[in-house]
């Protein structure tokens, strides 16, 4: 009976020592180890969807600060730009030649139809873009359909173009930027417009340019009894003059001429005289224009004067001193006073004072409309520009 007992008690506690092995087995093999993985792999995943999030609103972030930039524009207004810069609406034609020799593919348009004159030294892929008009004759409905980002004004500093720009701005949807239009501030625009339209290289190019011509010029430093005396015609018959001190007069104040038209203009601008006045002054240079709308070339405006018997007793008439003015594709001296009239200053010193500027005129003229127009010019048509 005790043995019997004593095997029960063995089978129990073999039984029981199954069971307790069976239950340790059980619990080390439950699922704690795929709940581990799944936890970790929903850590994971939203691991990476909080850093996709992250990084989307980064380069949201990025992208909306991005669009846009302040700047300050040469009358020390704020202006809000887009960052890119594709499309320019020029306001006026000295504008567009701004915007033509910095960076052509930005230009939006001309403010006239380029005649066959200018045609011939333009681009042919910026001959027949369009044309949007000037002052009170601009198609402002064509402008905004044409999706400008900005418009560029080169003006005259004060309180009226500020106030003109800022109701630009209105009406066409786009910030408007100001320049200063200034002969001498030529430098600064170039650097200004490289800095805006991120052409900062070419820019710079244009500026050096304009800095040694003025530099050329002032270092002459021409003697008061050296000076000579200059009328500057305009128009068929060439009896529209520029004042002197006028924006329009300005190549010839630069060069050190004496402009005989000391005359007083209201507002600076151009005005007729007549053939006795210009008699009266007797010149010992003179300065043709021609007019571009009847297709009168400064050449043929020269040749014009010097055979009519009115002009015969002027000293620069008798003298041979009589020169037409190169406009090709925009004239060198007036007409537009834009940054065209940089190579019509060296030209007009050469012409007036070749005993101080000693330059090769040729390549200089060369060096300029490759800089500034794009355009390798051919000895064909370096003689073509000054007949033109």
């Amino acid at each position: 009976m005790l043995k019997s007992n004593k095997r029960k008690l063995v089978s129990a506690l073999l039984l029981a020592l199954v069971l307790l092995m069976s239950t340790l087995a059980g619990c080390g093999n439950t699922a704690e180890e795929p709940k581990s993985t799944a936890q970790s792999a929903d850590s994971t995943s939203t691991s990476e969807q909080k850093s996709d999030s992250q990084q989307e609103s980064t380069d949201s972030k990025s992208s909306s600060e991005g669009e846009t930039r302040e700047i300050t524009d040469m009358a020390g207004r704020t202006v809000t730009i887009p960052s890119t810069i594709n499309k320019v609406f020029s306001t006026d034609p000295i504008t567009a030649i701004y915007l033509y020799t910095t960076s052509p593919d930005k230009l939006l348009g001309w403010n006239y139809e380029l005649n066959k004159s200018e045609r011939k030294y333009v681009l042919p892929e910026y001959q027949d873009i369009p044309s949007f008009g000037m002052g009170d004759s601009v198609n402002y409905e064509a402008v905004i359909e044409a999706q400008p980002d900005i418009a560029l004004t080169v003006t005259k500093i004060n309180d009226a173009s500020i106030a003109d720009a800022d109701k630009l701005s209105e009406r066409l949807g786009v910030p408007v930027v100001m320049v200063n239009n200034d002969m001498k501030a030529a430098p600064e625009v170039y650097r200004f417009l490289g800095d805006l339209l991120s052409v900062e290289d070419h820019a710079e190019a244009l500026a050096g340019y304009a800095e040694k011509t003025f530099a050329d010029i002032e270092a002459a430093n021409i003697p008061e009894d050296k000076k000579v005396t200059v009328y500057y015609g305009n128009g068929k018959d060439s009896l529209e003059t520029a004042p002197k001190g006028s924006g329009h007069a300005q190549i010839l104040d630069l060069v050190g001429a004496i402009n005989v038209a000391d005359l007083e203009s209201e507002d600076g601008s151009r005005i007729q005289v007549s053939l006795e006045q210009v008699l009266a002054w007797n010149p010992q240079y003179i300065v043709v224009n021609g007019e571009a709308k009847q297709d009168l070339t400064g050449n043929d405006a020269a040749e014009s004067l010097k055979s009519n018997p009115d002009f015969a007793d002027i000293q620069a008439v008798q003298d041979g001193n009589v020169f037409g003015a190169p406009k090709a594709p925009f004239s060198w001296v007036d007409r537009p006073t834009g940054p065209n009239r940089i190579i019509g200053l060296r030209w007009l010193a050469a012409k007036l004072y070749p005993e101080y500027y000693t330059y090769d005129i040729d390549e200089e003229v060369k060096e300029y409309y490759d800089l500034f127009y794009h355009m390798e010019l051919t000895e064909e048509q370096l003689q073509e520009l000054y007949n033109d």
